[in-house]
C-alpha cells in the first residue's frame, strides 16, 4: 500500500491490535493472560479504529454569516464519544494486564525513620 493511502478502519484495528499485544508481551505479560483479554484488546483496538478513521473529518462547523455562531458535527460528537471509551478501556486493560501501576510506593521515606 503507497503511504499515501489512507488506511482503512480494519487495517487501523489491526495495526493497533498488534502493536498492544506486542507492547505487552515485551511487557512481559504471560502468554495466558494475554489470550483472556484476547477479546477486551481486540476491542480497544476496534475503538481506536474508528477514531482514526473519523479524525480526518470537521468537529465544528462555524455559521459563514457569523464566524461567533459555531455547533458540532456529528463526527465532533462521536470522537468525543469514542475517545472516553478508549481511554477508560485502556485503563481497564492496562490494569488487568500490568496490575495496578502506583509509582509511589512510599519506600524513600522509609530511609528516613
Amino acid at each position: 500500500m503507497p503511504k499515501n493511502t489512507p488506511k482503512t478502519r480494519d487495517e487501523h484495528t489491526e495495526i493497533e491490535y498488534k502493536r498492544l499485544v506486542s507492547l505487552y508481551t515485551e511487557a512481559g505479560v504471560d502468554e495466558i493472560k494475554l489470550r483472556v483479554n484476547d477479546s477486551l484488546i481486540h476491542k480497544v483496538a476496534e475503538v481506536f479504529g474508528i477514531l482514526e478513521s473519523i479524525k480526518h473529518l470537521p468537529t465544528i462547523i462555524y455559521d459563514p454569516k457569523n464566524p461567533a455562531v459555531q455547533r458540532e458535527t456529528a463526527a465532533g460528537k462521536t470522537r468525543v464519544k469514542y475517545m472516553a471509551q478508549y481511554v477508560s478501556s485502556m485503563q481497564k486493560l492496562n490494569k488487568e494486564m500490568l496490575g495496578a501501576l502506583d509509582g509511589d510506593d512510599g519506600d524513600e521515606l522509609d530511609d528516613y525513620e
